[in-house]
């Protein structure tokens, strides 16, 4: 009787052993699989250019800006071969340090494109965001009356000169006391009036969202 027994516990046990031993297999297989598919992308890396620092929309991609980065699967990416043609294009977006370049991300025309123009401001700190402006911000140009000159309606409901100027330039900060200079790229048809008015000193800038839609280069 406890030789049966023995015997019916064998063989009830045969078939999760046999569970047992067909999954440790297809983990074994699995686990194969996996490295091989990383050793396979591990192969595939190419050195692509990579921004170093970052540059703002409209600025000059210079070619210390770039530097060399090992990726696997980034469509699009630039390879490290195209560095010359990169370099000293213009930023069609703003490049943040790190990111990985793709052809859409610089551009070949010109600052300013064929509808736009650059102004220069020199600005008091009272006339410019005291948190300061950078490259790439969307700015409005405002008329304000000249010193010492009372007006209180241009005050009230100041004229815009121009609606939505992109900062391609910045010198000083408002913090740091004395003379702000600001470039600007503005629209063609505004930047007549703009430059008029700053030669008088007689503009204040606003930063605005960019989804005003800022100058374009």
């Amino acid at each position: 009787m406890a030789s049966r027994r023995s015997l019916d516990r064998s063989l009830r046990q045969r078939p999760r052993r046999r569970g047992l031993v067909t999954l440790a297999a297809m983990l074994i297989v699995g686990c194969g699989l996996g490295f091989a598919v990383v050793l396979s992308q591990a192969g595939d890396r190419t050195a692509v250019l990579a921004m170093g620092h970052p540059v703002a929309k409209g600025q000059v991609v210079e070619r210390g800006d770039l530097v060399s980065r090992s990726v696997a699967g980034v469509p699009g990416a630039i390879g490290l071969d195209a560095i010359d043609d990169v370099a000293g294009k213009t930023a069609a977006v703003d490049l943040v340090a790190g990111q990985i370049l793709t052809g859409d991300m610089v551009t070949a025309e010109a600052v300013p494109g064929p509808d736009h123009a650059v102004v220069g401001l020199s600005l008091e700190p009272s006339q410019v965001p005291s948190a300061g402006l950078d490259a790439g911000d969307v700015v409005a140009v405002l008329a304000v009356p000249a010193k010492g000159v009372d007006d209180p309606e241009a005050m009230e409901v100041p004229a815009v000169l121009a609606q939505s100027a992109q900062v391609y330039a910045v010198a000083g900060a408002p913090t740091e006391g004395g003379t702000v200079l600001v470039t600007l790229l503005v629209d063609r048809r505004e930047a007549n009036r703009v430059a008029a008015y700053a030669t008088s000193n007689r503009v204040a800038v606003i930063e605005t969202s960019q989804t005003d839609g800022g100058a374009a280069p």
